[in-house]
């Protein structure tokens, strides 16, 4: 079965005329990011460099309902085209609206190796096609001729290094590769307001996040409490500032019940992700499992403590910012992670 996938695939997802690729030729570009907050805003410096190198190539990105918001007023990106994971008729609407466009150069950025997200990939009709090499069915993603470039991705760097090995020939030079957010003044009164009130009674904030992208990346209520005390006893003159997801601050309000010290605080209800980035704008530590939240904190180059599960995310996703340790757990949770080691490490990037 495997043999009769794999050159069932490798026929149906070829491409019979080919041309060699010829960056001077590339005047419109689709970027594939149409999945996480997170991935997004890693994808940041990508579309920075890319303007910064090629000016005058137009840059579409297809972005989900959840990330748009990144890149909304992205001052690099001439149009954002959403596209969610919906059902057959609605994907092909989508594809269909970008088959039109009549790109150069399509940049699929996701490791699902699913045979209709491949599909979907060759009905989008673009001139080149890049993305990362995928092994699967017997085959690769390499093998599949409709790519013109396929790269692996290393376990041992940054995924944003590789994001960008993937362009291939149409990679810049001297790359910057710092995050990026935009117009995030327009969403700061909350956050300018809540931080206000604190000044008078504190010399700092911590801002404190227990979620995770899934349950065994999420702090459960009575480990982020106990860490929350930890943090308020160890440094009682910083504000601990705890914040949470929209629909969540329930349970964000029982972590801080639960701590049972004056200095650990809810945080206001962020109902925008760039109003949750004015706060961490103003934090001088973020602790957080790895979700979103690292990587907005290393868009402003924050102390940042991040919880890791064994699964080698740490290497790829790890903060991007001047000042950092990771916990890593012995398991697949986070709860795992020893507490005592937590503090130090929270001890070391305080001292920096």
């Amino acid at each position: 079965m495997k043999w009769l996938k794999r050159h069932l695939l490798e026929w149906l997802l070829n491409k019979r005329r080919k041309s060699a690729f010829d960056p001077a030729r590339v005047k419109k570009i689709l970027i594939l990011r149409n999945d996480k907050i997170g991935d997004m805003i890693v994808s940041t410096p990508l579309l920075r460099e890319l303007k910064a190198a090629w000016p005058d190539v137009v840059i579409h990105v297809a972005a989900s309902s959840v990330n748009h918001d990144i890149i909304r007023d992205c001052p690099h990106v001439d149009r954002t085209v959403l596209w969610d994971h919906g059902s057959l008729l609605y994907n092909l609407k989508v594809i269909a609206g970008l088959r039109r466009q009549r790109y150069d150069l399509i940049l699929s950025m996701s490791l699902r190796f699913s045979p209709s997200y491949q599909f979907y990939l060759k009905l989008l009709g673009g001139r080149h096609l890049h993305g990362p090499r995928i092994a699967k069915y017997g085959t690769t993603t390499g093998n599949l001729g409709m790519y013109d470039h396929t790269v692996d991705y290393p376990a041992d760097r940054h995924i944003l290094q590789t994001y960008f090995d993937a362009l291939g020939a149409y990679k810049p030079e001297n790359i910057d590769y710092r995050y990026e957010l935009y117009n995030v003044d327009a969403y700061a009164g909350k956050a300018l307001a809540f931080v206000a009130g604190l000044e008078d009674s504190y010399a700092g904030l911590v801002c404190f996040n227990y979620q995770g992208s899934c349950a065994n990346r999420t702090l459960g209520k009575e480990d982020a409490a106990a860490l929350c005390r930890q943090l308020a006893d160890r440094y009682p003159d910083y504000a601990i500032v705890v914040i949470h997801p929209p629909g969540d601050r329930e349970r964000a309000a029982a972590v801080v019940a639960g701590s049972d010290r004056a200095n650990v605080m809810l945080s206001f209800a962020t109902a925008h992700v760039l109003e949750l980035a004015a706060l961490v704008r103003e934090c001088d530590l973020v602790v957080s499992p790895d979700t979103a939240v690292i990587h907005i904190a290393s868009v402003y180059n924050k102390k940042v403590l991040g919880f890791y599960v064994n699964s080698g995310n740490h290497r790829w996703f790890y903060p991007m910012c001047d000042h950092f340790r990771i916990m890593l757990s012995p398991t697949d949770s986070i709860n795992d992670i020893d507490s005592q080691a937590t503090i130090s490490a929270i001890d070391e990037l305080m001292a920096t």
